[in-house]
Protein backbone atom coordinates (compact mmCIF):
# COMPACT_ATOMS: atom_id res chain seq x y z
CA UNK A 1 0.00 0.00 0.00
CA UNK A 2 2.70 2.77 0.86
CA UNK A 3 4.67 1.32 -1.97
CA UNK A 4 1.56 2.68 -4.24
CA UNK A 5 0.86 5.98 -2.57
CA UNK A 6 4.94 6.80 -2.87
CA UNK A 7 4.86 5.82 -6.41
CA UNK A 8 1.04 7.94 -7.22
CA UNK A 9 3.09 10.74 -5.41
CA UNK A 10 6.12 10.60 -7.48
CA UNK A 11 3.92 10.15 -11.21
CA UNK A 12 1.74 13.36 -9.75
CA UNK A 13 5.06 15.24 -9.36
CA UNK A 14 6.47 14.61 -12.56
CA UNK A 15 3.16 15.46 -14.25
CA UNK A 16 2.99 18.65 -11.88
CA UNK A 17 6.46 20.01 -13.35
CA UNK A 18 5.78 19.58 -16.56
CA UNK A 19 2.41 21.16 -16.50
CA UNK A 20 4.50 24.04 -14.60
CA UNK A 21 7.19 23.84 -17.58
CA UNK A 22 4.48 23.70 -20.44
CA UNK A 23 2.62 26.64 -18.60
CA UNK A 24 5.87 28.55 -18.72
CA UNK A 25 6.66 28.05 -21.97
CA UNK A 26 2.79 29.27 -23.25
CA UNK A 27 3.10 32.29 -20.79
CA UNK A 28 6.56 33.62 -22.06
CA UNK A 29 4.86 33.77 -25.82
CA UNK A 30 2.15 35.54 -24.59
CA UNK A 31 4.43 37.97 -22.81
CA UNK A 32 6.68 38.28 -25.59
CA UNK A 33 3.25 39.43 -27.92
CA UNK A 34 2.13 42.16 -24.96
CA UNK A 35 5.60 43.52 -25.18
CA UNK A 36 5.89 44.14 -28.66
CA UNK A 37 2.42 45.40 -28.05
CA UNK A 38 3.52 48.04 -25.32
CA UNK A 39 6.28 49.23 -27.02
CA UNK A 40 6.13 52.84 -27.21
CA UNK A 41 3.91 53.25 -24.64
CA UNK A 42 3.87 53.84 -20.88
CA UNK A 43 3.95 50.72 -18.56
CA UNK A 44 2.65 52.19 -15.13
CA UNK A 45 -1.39 53.28 -15.19
CA UNK A 46 -1.47 53.78 -10.78
CA UNK A 47 0.94 56.57 -9.48
CA UNK A 48 -0.23 56.79 -5.41
CA UNK A 49 1.51 59.36 -3.23
CA UNK A 50 3.03 56.08 -1.81
CA UNK A 51 4.21 54.95 -5.30
CA UNK A 52 5.97 58.48 -6.04
CA UNK A 53 7.71 58.65 -2.73
CA UNK A 54 9.01 55.37 -2.89
CA UNK A 55 9.88 56.27 -6.51
CA UNK A 56 11.51 59.74 -5.41
CA UNK A 57 13.53 58.24 -2.83
CA UNK A 58 16.85 57.16 -4.73
CA UNK A 59 16.84 60.78 -6.47
CA UNK A 60 16.69 62.14 -2.83
CA UNK A 61 19.88 60.49 -1.47
CA UNK A 62 21.72 61.41 -5.10
CA UNK A 63 21.27 64.68 -5.24
CA UNK A 64 23.53 67.57 -5.41
CA UNK A 65 23.33 71.17 -6.12
CA UNK A 66 23.38 71.34 -9.74
CA UNK A 67 20.10 68.79 -9.99
CA UNK A 68 17.09 70.05 -11.23
CA UNK A 69 15.48 72.22 -8.19
CA UNK A 70 11.97 71.49 -7.50
CA UNK A 71 10.29 75.25 -8.82
CA UNK A 72 11.49 74.18 -12.26
CA UNK A 73 10.69 70.81 -11.91
CA UNK A 74 7.16 71.34 -10.96
CA UNK A 75 6.84 74.57 -13.83
CA UNK A 76 8.00 71.86 -16.75
CA UNK A 77 4.87 69.85 -15.17
CA UNK A 78 8.24 67.26 -15.30
CA UNK A 79 6.18 64.47 -13.45
CA UNK A 80 3.42 64.45 -15.82
CA UNK A 81 6.13 64.03 -18.42
CA UNK A 82 8.09 61.31 -16.43
CA UNK A 83 5.05 58.91 -15.90
CA UNK A 84 4.53 59.75 -19.74
CA UNK A 85 8.02 58.49 -20.30
CA UNK A 86 7.93 55.38 -17.68
CA UNK A 87 8.63 52.46 -20.23
CA UNK A 88 10.61 50.45 -17.33
CA UNK A 89 10.24 46.77 -15.91
CA UNK A 90 11.76 47.06 -12.61
CA UNK A 91 11.46 49.16 -9.60
CA UNK A 92 15.17 50.15 -9.96
CA UNK A 93 14.62 50.99 -13.65
CA UNK A 94 12.00 53.87 -12.41
CA UNK A 95 13.97 55.26 -9.93
CA UNK A 96 16.88 55.57 -11.92
CA UNK A 97 14.80 57.25 -14.63
CA UNK A 98 13.21 59.87 -11.99
CA UNK A 99 16.89 60.49 -10.97
CA UNK A 100 18.52 61.04 -14.60
CA UNK A 101 15.77 63.12 -15.88
CA UNK A 102 16.34 65.79 -12.42
CA UNK A 103 20.00 65.34 -12.97
CA UNK A 104 21.69 67.84 -16.45
CA UNK A 105 24.77 65.95 -17.33
CA UNK A 106 27.08 69.15 -18.22
CA UNK A 107 29.93 67.28 -20.71
CA UNK A 108 29.40 65.16 -23.35
CA UNK A 109 31.01 61.09 -21.79
CA UNK A 110 28.29 60.04 -19.89
CA UNK A 111 25.64 61.40 -22.49
CA UNK A 112 27.73 59.42 -25.19
CA UNK A 113 27.12 55.96 -23.13
CA UNK A 114 23.76 56.31 -23.00
CA UNK A 115 23.13 57.53 -26.93
CA UNK A 116 25.43 54.13 -28.17
CA UNK A 117 22.91 51.97 -25.49
CA UNK A 118 19.90 53.06 -26.61
CA UNK A 119 20.73 53.30 -30.23
CA UNK A 120 21.30 49.28 -29.83
CA UNK A 121 18.56 48.81 -28.33
CA UNK A 122 16.80 50.40 -31.03
CA UNK A 123 18.37 48.74 -33.40
CA UNK A 124 18.21 45.02 -32.42
CA UNK A 125 14.87 44.08 -32.07
CA UNK A 126 14.80 40.23 -31.23
CA UNK A 127 17.86 41.45 -28.75
CA UNK A 128 15.55 43.74 -27.06
CA UNK A 129 12.65 41.61 -26.21
CA UNK A 130 15.31 39.27 -24.79
CA UNK A 131 16.01 41.14 -22.20
CA UNK A 132 13.04 43.41 -21.91
CA UNK A 133 11.25 40.14 -20.69
CA UNK A 134 14.44 39.57 -18.58
CA UNK A 135 13.75 42.73 -16.92
CA UNK A 136 9.52 41.93 -16.57
CA UNK A 137 10.36 38.96 -14.71
CA UNK A 138 12.40 40.93 -11.96
CA UNK A 139 9.38 43.05 -11.75
CA UNK A 140 8.13 46.26 -9.94
CA UNK A 141 7.45 46.28 -6.06
CA UNK A 142 5.15 49.32 -5.15
CA UNK A 143 5.28 47.99 -1.31
CA UNK A 144 8.56 49.97 -0.78
CA UNK A 145 11.64 51.81 -1.97
CA UNK A 146 14.10 49.32 -3.31
CA UNK A 147 16.80 51.69 -2.74
CA UNK A 148 15.84 52.47 0.60
CA UNK A 149 16.00 48.98 1.54
CA UNK A 150 19.14 47.75 -0.12
CA UNK A 151 20.53 50.41 1.49
CA UNK A 152 19.64 49.33 5.16
CA UNK A 153 20.44 45.59 4.29
CA UNK A 154 22.86 45.33 6.50
CA UNK A 155 20.38 45.92 9.73
CA UNK A 156 18.13 43.13 7.78
CA UNK A 157 16.05 41.12 10.57
CA UNK A 158 17.38 37.84 10.74
CA UNK A 159 14.79 35.20 11.72
CA UNK A 160 15.54 31.94 13.64
CA UNK A 161 15.18 28.93 12.16
CA UNK A 162 14.45 26.39 13.84
CA UNK A 163 10.96 26.97 15.18
CA UNK A 164 9.68 26.87 11.37
CA UNK A 165 12.38 23.43 10.77
CA UNK A 166 10.33 22.26 13.70
CA UNK A 167 7.06 23.33 12.72
CA UNK A 168 7.72 21.60 9.04
CA UNK A 169 8.79 18.61 10.75
CA UNK A 170 5.84 18.24 13.35
CA UNK A 171 3.49 18.92 10.21
CA UNK A 172 5.44 16.27 7.89
CA UNK A 173 5.68 13.54 10.67
CA UNK A 174 1.69 14.27 11.26
CA UNK A 175 1.55 13.56 7.86
CA UNK A 176 3.11 10.21 7.74
CA UNK A 177 1.26 9.15 11.37
CA UNK A 178 -2.37 9.45 9.53
CA UNK A 179 -1.80 7.14 7.07
CA UNK A 180 -0.73 4.47 9.95
CA UNK A 181 -3.73 5.62 12.29
CA UNK A 182 -6.91 6.01 12.78
CA UNK A 183 -9.25 8.42 11.65
CA UNK A 184 -9.06 10.40 14.71
CA UNK A 185 -5.83 11.65 14.24
CA UNK A 186 -7.05 13.61 11.36
CA UNK A 187 -7.83 16.32 14.07
CA UNK A 188 -4.78 16.62 15.46
CA UNK A 189 -3.16 17.08 11.89
CA UNK A 190 -5.80 19.58 11.54
CA UNK A 191 -4.67 21.22 14.48
CA UNK A 192 -1.11 21.25 13.29
CA UNK A 193 -1.92 22.83 9.79
CA UNK A 194 -3.97 25.44 11.52
CA UNK A 195 -1.06 26.44 14.07
CA UNK A 196 1.67 26.28 11.42
CA UNK A 197 -0.67 28.75 9.37
CA UNK A 198 -1.36 30.87 12.27
CA UNK A 199 2.27 31.33 13.29
CA UNK A 200 3.26 31.80 9.57
CA UNK A 201 1.07 34.83 9.20
CA UNK A 202 2.33 36.13 12.72
CA UNK A 203 6.08 35.89 11.56
CA UNK A 204 5.44 37.09 8.36
CA UNK A 205 4.03 40.37 8.95
CA UNK A 206 6.69 41.13 10.75
CA UNK A 207 9.48 41.29 7.79
CA UNK A 208 6.50 41.88 5.10
CA UNK A 209 9.00 44.64 3.64
CA UNK A 210 11.73 42.49 3.70
CA UNK A 211 9.78 39.90 1.99
CA UNK A 212 9.33 42.34 -1.20
CA UNK A 213 13.22 43.22 -0.90
CA UNK A 214 13.73 39.69 -1.27
CA UNK A 215 11.47 38.75 -4.16
CA UNK A 216 13.26 41.70 -5.97
CA UNK A 217 16.95 40.77 -5.40
CA UNK A 218 15.72 37.20 -5.90
CA UNK A 219 14.29 37.85 -9.29
CA UNK A 220 17.03 40.39 -9.91
CA UNK A 221 20.04 37.86 -9.59
CA UNK A 222 18.38 34.80 -11.04
CA UNK A 223 17.82 37.43 -14.26
CA UNK A 224 21.48 38.49 -13.99
CA UNK A 225 22.51 35.16 -15.74
CA UNK A 226 19.82 34.87 -18.47
CA UNK A 227 21.06 38.76 -19.25
CA UNK A 228 24.70 37.69 -19.36
CA UNK A 229 23.99 35.68 -22.17
CA UNK A 230 22.08 38.14 -24.42
CA UNK A 231 24.79 39.61 -26.65
CA UNK A 232 23.73 43.15 -26.87
CA UNK A 233 26.16 45.41 -28.93
CA UNK A 234 26.79 48.39 -26.50
CA UNK A 235 25.61 46.46 -23.70
CA UNK A 236 28.14 43.38 -23.21
CA UNK A 237 30.00 44.99 -20.55
CA UNK A 238 27.12 45.73 -18.43
CA UNK A 239 25.53 42.27 -19.35
CA UNK A 240 29.19 40.56 -18.27
CA UNK A 241 29.30 42.76 -14.89
CA UNK A 242 26.13 41.74 -13.95
CA UNK A 243 26.72 38.08 -14.74
CA UNK A 244 29.89 38.26 -12.70
CA UNK A 245 28.00 39.93 -9.25
CA UNK A 246 25.35 37.36 -9.82
CA UNK A 247 28.11 34.30 -8.50
CA UNK A 248 27.73 35.75 -5.24
CA UNK A 249 24.66 35.18 -4.96
CA UNK A 250 24.50 31.62 -5.24
CA UNK A 251 24.01 30.46 -2.10
CA UNK A 252 21.15 33.35 -2.03
CA UNK A 253 19.43 32.14 -4.95
CA UNK A 254 19.69 28.25 -3.90
CA UNK A 255 16.09 27.08 -4.06
CA UNK A 256 14.62 30.37 -4.68
CA UNK A 257 11.13 28.95 -5.55
CA UNK A 258 10.55 28.33 -1.94
CA UNK A 259 10.30 32.27 -1.65
CA UNK A 260 9.13 33.26 -4.99
CA UNK A 261 8.53 31.48 -8.37
CA UNK A 262 8.59 34.68 -9.93
CA UNK A 263 6.46 37.61 -11.29
CA UNK A 264 3.39 37.26 -8.78
CA UNK A 265 1.00 38.49 -11.49
CA UNK A 266 2.15 35.66 -13.90
CA UNK A 267 -0.90 33.13 -12.97
CA UNK A 268 1.62 30.19 -13.08
CA UNK A 269 -0.37 26.57 -11.64
CA UNK A 270 3.14 25.96 -9.69
CA UNK A 271 2.95 29.54 -7.90
CA UNK A 272 -0.61 29.05 -6.75
CA UNK A 273 -0.10 24.98 -6.02
CA UNK A 274 2.94 26.20 -3.72
CA UNK A 275 1.55 28.86 -1.96
CA UNK A 276 -0.39 26.78 0.52
CA UNK A 277 2.95 24.27 0.75
CA UNK A 278 4.77 27.56 1.94
CA UNK A 279 1.71 28.58 4.42
CA UNK A 280 2.06 24.73 5.99
CA UNK A 281 5.87 24.28 5.68
CA UNK A 282 7.56 27.51 6.60
CA UNK A 283 9.96 26.81 3.98
CA UNK A 284 9.95 30.26 2.44
CA UNK A 285 10.63 31.92 6.28
CA UNK A 286 13.19 29.13 6.57
CA UNK A 287 14.98 30.23 3.38
CA UNK A 288 14.48 33.93 4.42
CA UNK A 289 16.66 33.41 7.50
CA UNK A 290 19.71 32.16 5.51
CA UNK A 291 18.95 35.04 2.60
CA UNK A 292 18.73 37.73 5.23
CA UNK A 293 22.54 36.72 6.22
CA UNK A 294 23.76 36.36 2.33
CA UNK A 295 22.10 40.20 2.13
CA UNK A 296 24.13 41.72 4.81
CA UNK A 297 27.28 40.24 3.87
CA UNK A 298 26.37 41.56 0.45
CA UNK A 299 25.02 44.71 0.77
CA UNK A 300 27.67 46.09 -1.56
CA UNK A 301 27.15 44.18 -4.65
CA UNK A 302 23.54 44.38 -4.58
CA UNK A 303 23.77 48.13 -4.66
CA UNK A 304 25.76 47.87 -7.78
CA UNK A 305 23.48 45.01 -9.34
CA UNK A 306 20.65 48.30 -8.83
CA UNK A 307 22.77 50.99 -10.70
CA UNK A 308 23.64 48.83 -13.56
CA UNK A 309 19.57 47.19 -13.65
CA UNK A 310 18.28 50.56 -13.09
CA UNK A 311 20.63 53.01 -15.81
CA UNK A 312 19.96 49.79 -18.48
CA UNK A 313 15.84 49.45 -17.51
CA UNK A 314 15.86 53.36 -17.79
CA UNK A 315 17.40 53.09 -21.33
CA UNK A 316 15.16 51.10 -22.25
CA UNK A 317 12.58 53.26 -21.25
CA UNK A 318 14.02 56.40 -23.42
CA UNK A 319 14.13 54.35 -26.43
CA UNK A 320 10.73 52.99 -26.60
CA UNK A 321 10.07 56.87 -25.47
CA UNK A 322 11.90 57.81 -28.85
CA UNK A 323 9.06 55.34 -30.37
CA UNK A 324 6.55 57.23 -28.72
CA UNK A 325 7.72 60.93 -29.96
CA UNK A 326 7.92 59.60 -33.43
CA UNK A 327 9.25 63.10 -34.27
CA UNK A 328 12.92 63.66 -32.16
CA UNK A 329 16.34 64.75 -32.79
CA UNK A 330 19.71 64.09 -31.22
CA UNK A 331 21.26 67.10 -29.71
CA UNK A 332 24.62 68.86 -30.48
CA UNK A 333 25.80 69.97 -27.46
CA UNK A 334 29.24 71.85 -26.58
CA UNK A 335 30.75 73.70 -23.78
CA UNK A 336 30.21 77.65 -23.29
CA UNK A 337 32.94 80.04 -24.50
CA UNK A 338 32.33 83.50 -24.13
CA UNK A 339 28.75 85.80 -24.10
CA UNK A 340 28.07 85.09 -27.77
CA UNK A 341 28.44 80.96 -27.00
CA UNK A 342 25.78 80.89 -24.37
CA UNK A 343 23.67 83.25 -26.32
CA UNK A 344 23.57 80.87 -29.55
CA UNK A 345 20.63 78.64 -29.99
CA UNK A 346 19.41 76.73 -32.61
CA UNK A 347 16.39 74.22 -32.37
CA UNK A 348 14.60 73.32 -35.40
CA UNK A 349 10.96 72.01 -35.29
CA UNK A 350 10.78 72.33 -31.36
CA UNK A 351 7.18 70.97 -29.56
CA UNK A 352 5.91 69.83 -26.25
CA UNK A 353 5.64 66.44 -25.48
CA UNK A 354 2.56 66.46 -23.66
CA UNK A 355 0.60 67.68 -26.68
CA UNK A 356 -1.29 65.58 -29.35
CA UNK A 357 -1.49 67.57 -32.08
CA UNK A 358 1.66 70.06 -31.49
CA UNK A 359 2.80 73.12 -33.77
CA UNK A 360 6.23 72.84 -34.03
CA UNK A 361 8.54 76.06 -34.00
CA UNK A 362 12.22 77.04 -34.97
CA UNK A 363 14.30 79.25 -32.91
CA UNK A 364 17.42 80.71 -34.39
CA UNK A 365 18.64 83.28 -31.80
CA UNK A 366 22.09 84.60 -30.38
CA UNK A 367 20.09 87.31 -28.12
CA UNK A 368 18.13 86.93 -24.88
CA UNK A 369 13.84 86.71 -25.99
CA UNK A 370 11.26 88.32 -25.36
CA UNK A 371 8.15 87.09 -26.20
CA UNK A 372 5.03 88.57 -26.35
CA UNK A 373 1.36 88.07 -27.56
CA UNK A 374 -2.34 88.19 -26.19
CA UNK A 375 -3.63 85.07 -24.06
CA UNK A 376 -3.83 81.72 -25.13
CA UNK A 377 -1.67 82.60 -27.99
CA UNK A 378 1.17 80.17 -27.28
CA UNK A 379 4.01 81.96 -25.13
CA UNK A 380 3.78 79.64 -22.17
CA UNK A 381 3.60 76.10 -24.16
CA UNK A 382 6.53 77.55 -26.06
CA UNK A 383 9.14 78.28 -23.50
CA UNK A 384 7.92 75.07 -21.34
CA UNK A 385 8.80 73.43 -24.92
CA UNK A 386 12.38 75.06 -25.29
CA UNK A 387 13.22 74.32 -21.23
CA UNK A 388 12.08 70.50 -21.78
CA UNK A 389 14.24 70.25 -25.00
CA UNK A 390 17.11 71.94 -23.04
CA UNK A 391 16.98 69.29 -20.28
CA UNK A 392 16.08 66.80 -22.31
CA UNK A 393 19.37 67.10 -24.29
CA UNK A 394 21.16 67.02 -21.29
CA UNK A 395 19.77 64.21 -19.84
CA UNK A 396 18.17 61.22 -22.10
CA UNK A 397 19.87 62.63 -24.97
CA UNK A 398 16.80 63.16 -27.08
CA UNK A 399 14.78 66.28 -27.81
CA UNK A 400 11.28 66.62 -29.11
CA UNK A 401 12.40 68.64 -31.93
CA UNK A 402 13.99 68.20 -35.52
CA UNK A 403 17.19 69.07 -34.46
CA UNK A 404 18.97 71.18 -30.92
CA UNK A 405 21.82 72.50 -30.90
CA UNK A 406 23.13 75.02 -27.90
CA UNK A 407 25.47 74.63 -24.98
CA UNK A 408 25.64 72.99 -21.85
CA UNK A 409 23.00 75.06 -19.09
CA UNK A 410 22.20 74.48 -15.61
CA UNK A 411 18.50 75.29 -16.06
CA UNK A 412 15.59 77.24 -13.82
CA UNK A 413 12.43 78.46 -14.30
CA UNK A 414 10.00 80.98 -12.33
CA UNK A 415 6.60 80.49 -14.06
CA UNK A 416 3.77 78.45 -12.30
CA UNK A 417 4.17 80.43 -8.40
CA UNK A 418 1.49 80.71 -6.24
CA UNK A 419 0.64 81.86 -2.44
CA UNK A 420 2.57 80.24 0.29
CA UNK A 421 -0.31 80.23 3.17
CA UNK A 422 1.53 77.92 5.33
CA UNK A 423 4.75 80.35 5.44
CA UNK A 424 2.00 83.55 5.30
CA UNK A 425 4.07 84.55 1.90
CA UNK A 426 1.74 86.49 -0.57
CA UNK A 427 2.28 85.79 -4.41
CA UNK A 428 4.75 88.87 -4.60
CA UNK A 429 7.48 87.38 -2.61
CA UNK A 430 7.50 84.23 -3.05
CA UNK A 431 7.89 85.38 -6.98
CA UNK A 432 10.94 87.84 -6.31
CA UNK A 433 12.21 84.75 -4.03
CA UNK A 434 12.14 82.51 -7.18
CA UNK A 435 13.58 85.28 -9.38
CA UNK A 436 16.59 85.71 -6.72
CA UNK A 437 17.99 82.53 -6.58
CA UNK A 438 17.89 82.58 -10.53
CA UNK A 439 19.90 85.67 -10.14
CA UNK A 440 22.23 84.27 -7.73
CA UNK A 441 23.06 81.15 -10.10
CA UNK A 442 23.84 83.54 -13.13
CA UNK A 443 25.89 85.38 -11.38
CA UNK A 444 28.54 82.19 -10.51
CA UNK A 445 30.84 81.10 -12.89
CA UNK A 446 30.82 78.11 -14.72
CA UNK A 447 28.36 76.90 -16.78
CA UNK A 448 26.15 79.01 -17.87
CA UNK A 449 22.25 79.48 -16.92
CA UNK A 450 19.81 78.70 -18.97
CA UNK A 451 16.33 80.77 -17.48
CA UNK A 452 12.44 80.97 -18.17
CA UNK A 453 10.70 83.42 -16.82
CA UNK A 454 6.80 83.84 -17.30
CA UNK A 455 4.96 87.07 -16.89
CA UNK A 456 7.74 88.62 -14.57
CA UNK A 457 6.90 90.42 -11.31
CA UNK A 458 3.34 89.92 -12.25
CA UNK A 459 1.73 90.35 -8.55
CA UNK A 460 2.47 94.18 -8.40
CA UNK A 461 0.85 96.67 -9.77
CA UNK A 462 1.64 98.05 -13.77
CA UNK A 463 3.96 100.65 -13.30
CA UNK A 464 6.43 99.27 -10.67
CA UNK A 465 6.29 96.19 -12.47
CA UNK A 466 7.80 97.71 -15.88
CA UNK A 467 10.27 99.66 -13.87
CA UNK A 468 11.43 96.71 -11.83
CA UNK A 469 11.49 93.78 -14.60
CA UNK A 470 12.75 96.02 -16.81
CA UNK A 471 16.07 96.41 -15.03
CA UNK A 472 15.86 92.91 -13.92
CA UNK A 473 15.86 91.30 -17.13
CA UNK A 474 18.42 93.82 -18.20
CA UNK A 475 20.56 92.53 -15.72
CA UNK A 476 20.19 89.46 -16.82
CA UNK A 477 21.10 89.69 -19.91
CA UNK A 478 24.55 91.32 -18.68
CA UNK A 479 25.46 88.06 -16.52
CA UNK A 480 26.43 84.86 -17.58
CA UNK A 481 22.58 83.56 -18.38
CA UNK A 482 20.42 82.66 -21.40
CA UNK A 483 16.66 84.24 -20.97
CA UNK A 484 13.59 83.62 -22.01
CA UNK A 485 10.66 85.59 -20.65
CA UNK A 486 7.03 86.15 -21.38
CA UNK A 487 4.93 88.86 -21.04
CA UNK A 488 2.09 90.99 -21.60
CA UNK A 489 3.81 94.12 -20.90
CA UNK A 490 4.48 95.64 -24.50
CA UNK A 491 6.33 98.69 -22.63
CA UNK A 492 9.22 95.79 -22.09
CA UNK A 493 9.62 95.63 -25.81
CA UNK A 494 10.88 98.87 -26.05
CA UNK A 495 12.83 99.46 -22.84
CA UNK A 496 14.75 96.00 -23.87
CA UNK A 497 14.88 96.29 -27.53
CA UNK A 498 19.14 96.37 -26.88
CA UNK A 499 19.75 93.48 -24.57
CA UNK A 500 16.52 91.37 -26.10
CA UNK A 501 15.41 89.52 -29.58
CA UNK A 502 11.25 90.60 -29.55
CA UNK A 503 9.37 87.47 -31.04
CA UNK A 504 5.79 87.21 -30.50
CA UNK A 505 2.16 85.07 -31.06
CA UNK A 506 -0.83 86.32 -32.10
CA UNK A 507 -4.58 85.37 -33.00
CA UNK A 508 -6.74 85.60 -35.62
CA UNK A 509 -9.92 87.58 -34.64
CA UNK A 510 -13.51 87.02 -36.17
CA UNK A 511 -17.22 88.08 -35.35
CA UNK A 512 -17.43 85.60 -32.97
CA UNK A 513 -14.48 83.41 -32.61
CA UNK A 514 -10.68 83.89 -32.08
CA UNK A 515 -8.28 81.55 -33.49
CA UNK A 516 -4.68 80.62 -32.75
CA UNK A 517 -1.96 79.44 -35.31
CA UNK A 518 0.38 78.89 -32.54
CA UNK A 519 3.84 79.94 -34.00
CA UNK A 520 6.19 82.58 -33.26
CA UNK A 521 6.91 85.70 -35.40
CA UNK A 522 9.17 88.18 -34.81
CA UNK A 523 9.01 91.77 -33.85
CA UNK A 524 6.37 92.79 -31.04
CA UNK A 525 2.71 91.85 -30.44
CA UNK A 526 0.44 94.59 -31.76
CA UNK A 527 -2.96 92.85 -30.96
CA UNK A 528 -4.76 92.34 -27.86
CA UNK A 529 -7.96 89.26 -27.32
CA UNK A 530 -8.79 90.30 -23.55
CA UNK A 531 -11.53 91.84 -24.08
CA UNK A 532 -12.96 89.70 -26.81
CA UNK A 533 -12.67 87.10 -24.39
CA UNK A 534 -14.94 88.51 -21.95
CA UNK A 535 -17.69 89.03 -25.11
CA UNK A 536 -17.40 85.44 -26.26
CA UNK A 537 -17.80 83.94 -22.75
CA UNK A 538 -20.85 86.15 -22.50
CA UNK A 539 -20.62 88.98 -20.14
CA UNK A 540 -22.90 91.84 -20.79
CA UNK A 541 -22.22 93.91 -23.87
CA UNK A 542 -22.30 97.46 -22.20
CA UNK A 543 -19.54 96.51 -20.09
CA UNK A 544 -17.54 95.37 -22.41
CA UNK A 545 -18.08 98.41 -25.21
CA UNK A 546 -16.61 100.56 -21.96
CA UNK A 547 -13.53 98.50 -21.50
CA UNK A 548 -12.84 99.04 -25.08
CA UNK A 549 -14.01 102.58 -25.05
CA UNK A 550 -11.40 102.96 -21.72
CA UNK A 551 -8.86 101.48 -23.62
CA UNK A 552 -9.09 103.54 -26.63
CA UNK A 553 -9.13 106.74 -24.75
CA UNK A 554 -5.88 105.70 -22.70
CA UNK A 555 -4.12 104.82 -25.68
CA UNK A 556 -5.25 108.23 -27.60
CA UNK A 557 -4.58 110.48 -24.46
CA UNK A 558 -2.31 108.13 -22.19
CA UNK A 559 -4.17 108.55 -19.22
CA UNK A 560 -7.14 106.58 -17.54
CA UNK A 561 -11.18 107.90 -17.60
Amino acid sequence: MLVKIIVGILVLGILFVYAARRDRRVQRLRLKEVLKQEWGLYTRDEYSDVVMDNIKYYYGQKKTENSLDDITWNDLNMETVFQQMNHTRTSAGEEFLYKLLRTPEYSMGELEKREAVIRSIQEHEELREEFELSLYDIGKTDRISVYRHLCGAKNLYVMKRWPHVLSALVLLVGIVVAFFSSPAVLFLLFFIMGANAWTYYREKAKILKDIALYEFILGTVRQCDQIGEIVLPECEAYFIRLKELAVKFRRFGRFHFLVSGGNTMSGSLFDSIFDYIRILFHVDLIKIGTMAVEARKYQKELLEIYELIGFLDSMLAVASYRTMLGEYGIPVLHEAHGHTDIRKMEIKGVYHPLLSHPVKNDIVTDRCMLLTGSNASGKSTFIKAVAVSALFAQTIHTVPADSYEACFYRIYSSMALRDDIMSSESYFIVEIKSLKRIFAKAEETGVPVLCFIDEILRGTNTVERVAASSKLLEALSGENAMCFAATHDIELTYLLEKQYSNYHFSEHIEEKDITFDYRIKEGRADSRNAIRLLAMVGFRDELVEQSTKRVETFLNEGVWQ
